[in-house]
């Protein structure tokens, strides 16, 4: 597994002056053990339209729902692990259990006829951080590797990390109205 993420937030002192507000990890990452350690960490959210530099930040107590409310934001940066260490293993029925104790929606948006295949109302920014993944789309797919961006734009869609490395994606999820 990759090293833990490091986050350094901002911000502003009583008198305007830029100050460091936090450094270490961020509090919240969902690790999914039936997944052979597939990793996602949250590190931001808002969970409306921002109106100020100071809004989001801390995240509650608790699983936080896959995809954010409408105007919404999430940060995440997610670890996949090769896809092959966890074929080996799967248990579906444990999977599904801790997916929904874990990652609460993530169930409800996705294919259950197609392993990893989901859509959520958000528009995504990601860039591959590390390793290589390919990009499935209903009828076709893509290979991206370190450096790569991708917008994703509420399609239905799954990761294949196919490689012997795991995948480093950061994405930022920006909710928009159902579609």
């Amino acid at each position: 597994m990759a090293k833990s993420v490091r986050r350094v937030v901002t911000g502003h002192d009583a008198d305007g002056k830029a100050v460091f507000v936090s450094d270490g990890q961020p509090p919240s990452a969902v690790t999914l053990e039936h997944m052979a350690g597939y990793k996602m960490t949250h590190a931001w959210y808002v969970d409306w339209t921002p109106t100020g530099l100071s809004d989001g930040g801390e995240l509650p107590a608790g699983p936080l729902p896959f995809e954010p409310p409408p105007g919404g934001v999430r940060w995440v940066i997610v670890e996949f692990p090769p896809e092959k260490d966890m074929v080996a293993h799967l248990d579906m029925e444990a999977l599904v259990k801790e997916l929904g104790a874990k990652m609460p929606g993530f169930l409800e948006r996705s294919d259950p006829s197609r392993f990893g295949m989901h859509r959520t109302d958000t528009i995504d920014f990601g860039v591959i951080v590390s390793g290589e993944i390919w990009l499935e789309l209903e009828d076709s797919e893509l290979h991206l590797k370190a450096g790569d961006c991708v917008v994703q734009r509420g399609t239905w869609h799954a990761w294949h990390n196919r490689s012997t490395e795991p995948c480093i994606l950061s994405a930022v999820m920006i909710s928009t109205q159902p579609t």
